[in-house]
């Protein structure tokens, strides 16, 4: 004979973490030009601050503008 027990799971509720936007380019900008002289490599550096915006923009969830969602639609 197999004796089944009966197992109640207990569930939590957890709300939805809010996120806000926020201006990552001006204070990471500003170190970048502040610590790395002027050039290729600064250049560089202020080009990936960009893109993490625009990383993070998308993660948030947040609409793209009309050139970022046509370019978007080009590029898949």
């Amino acid at each position: 004979l197999c004796f089944l027990r009966a197992v109640m799971a207990t569930f939590i509720s957890v709300p939805l973490k809010k996120s806000s936007e926020v201006d990552l380019v001006k204070p990471l900008s500003k170190f970048v030009t502040a610590t790395y002289p002027q050039g290729e490599e600064q250049t560089e550096y202020l080009r990936a601050v960009e893109e993490l915006n625009k990383l993070r923009k998308s993660a948030l969830g947040r609409p793209l503008d009309k050139h970022e969602s046509s370019l978007e639609i080009l590029l898949r």
